[in-house]
């Protein structure tokens, strides 16, 4: 197993074994999500071995599960302000917010959404004090320090995974995407998706980067995106997110299909979504 370096240091904990793609309704009690949550719920912490970079402050940890030793990175940063916060380089926002708990909000929709695309994320206590700890996804990287460049059909898969990518971000309203908050298997190219605290924005629109890009997704996701509904999501994400911040996922949710409706029309169903 790799040992952990700066290209991943925004975000989250290791696991050693490979990571088999599930979902939230995957039933027996030994699938990977299920292994993986209990590991980071449940498992010793052994000792930290050191603060990794980012405004969140991350901080990496020792885990040991079953008698295997895992790294963890653990977010504890939680800051919420009413009213405008305004920022060094001149801009300002609303009602922000920076929460470890958008993690594992994050995690869940990904799975009620079948993305498998968010790392594991679960909510304990550690060192004395509640926060996330969050998969660290061994053998990725961020694409600049990618070992090899994509071939064209992974170049081809990747843009799909990009595409996906924008979508899940405008349905939370991800403020902070970039390149150094995402990964790319090493081998496979596979995206994973990472650092969502400053996520679940209480806004009604649609992040440009979504707005300007044509819309590409499966049939499933977007049979998905149609069956979310308050209830359901405030049971889900009890503890994480508010009411306020479900309402303006669904409000944004809305907005996306109709844009993905637009799409269609422009560009044809088969081009837009697939399967």
């Amino acid at each position: 197993m790799r040992r952990a370096s700066s290209s991943h240091s925004s975000l989250l904990i290791a696991a050693a074994w490979i990571l088999l793609p599930s979902t939230l309704t995957a039933t027996g009690p030994e699938d990977a999500d299920s292994v993986t949550e209990r590991c980071l719920a449940e498992g010793k912490i052994l000792e930290k071995l050191k603060n990794l970079e980012g405004v969140t402050r991350p901080e990496l940890f020792l885990i040991e599960c079953e008698g295997m030793e895992r790294w963890a990175v653990v977010k504890k940063l939680d800051e919420t302000l009413r009213g405008v916060k305004r920022f060094e380089d001149g801009t300002w926002e609303m009602n922000y917010s920076d929460s470890y708990r958008y993690e594992r909000a994050a995690y869940l929709l990904d799975r009620e959404l079948g993305l498998n695309m968010v790392p594991v994320a679960v909510i304990r206590e550690v060192k004395r004090r509640e926060g996330a700890v969050v998969e660290w996804i061994d053998d990725a990287s961020h694409v600049k320090d990618a070992p090899k460049r994509p071939t064209g059909p992974q170049a081809a898969e990747l843009a799909r995974q990009k595409a996906v990518m924008r979508l899940f971000d405008a349905l939370i309203f991800n403020s902070d995407r970039n390149q150094s908050n995402y990964l790319v298997g090493d081998e496979d190219w596979r995206l994973y998706l990472i650092d969502h605290s400053r996520a679940f924005r209480e806004v009604g629109t649609l992040p440009e980067p979504f707005q300007e890009s044509r819309a590409r997704l499966s049939r499933d996701l977007y049979q998905r995106l149609e069956a979310l509904d308050e209830a359901p999501l405030m049971e889900l994400m009890e503890g994480l997110i508010s009411q306020g911040q479900v309402r303006k996922m669904l409000e944004r949710r809305d907005k996306i299909l109709e844009k993905i409706k637009r799409d269609c029309e422009e560009w044809g169903d088969n081009v837009v979504v697939s399967g």
